[in-house]
């Protein structure tokens, strides 16, 4: 019986730690994450699969999807870079990107688009 009184307590504490580790998080920064959220998701269908080029119509790649940034405020086009220019997906902020005529641009030149380090999987 004691055993399962040790079980029980230990369990009410755990969820009590949880609780209140949950409960750090302010309503407004949930708000605005959820705002973030959907944010990136209303962005996916425009944004998806158009040609990034930079500078000098150089190709940069292929936008992959749209995601919050880590610290969760800033929208990221993550970009399929072209084999060229180092491949892998590297993230572009959405406000660097422009629309010039009908192509999706952001400034840079063939080196600085090689120096974006890549994301994390």
């Amino acid at each position: 019986m004691q055993q399962h009184v040790r079980t029980w307590a230990c369990a009410l504490v755990m969820l009590a730690g949880t609780a209140s580790a949950q409960e750090a998080r302010s309503p407004l920064v949930a708000r605005a994450d959820a705002r973030m959220q959907l944010g990136a998701a209303s962005l996916v269908p425009t944004l998806r699969g158009r040609w990034l080029y930079a500078n000098d119509k150089l190709v940069v790649g292929r936008v992959q999807d749209v995601r919050v940034s880590q610290d969760g405020t800033t929208l990221i086009a993550v970009v399929a870079r072209r084999r060229w220019l180092g491949g892998g997906e590297i993230g572009i902020p959405v406000p660097h990107l422009h629309q010039f005529e009908n192509d999706l641009t952001v400034s840079g030149t063939r080196e600085s688009i090689r120096q974006i380090p890549l994301l994390k999987p």
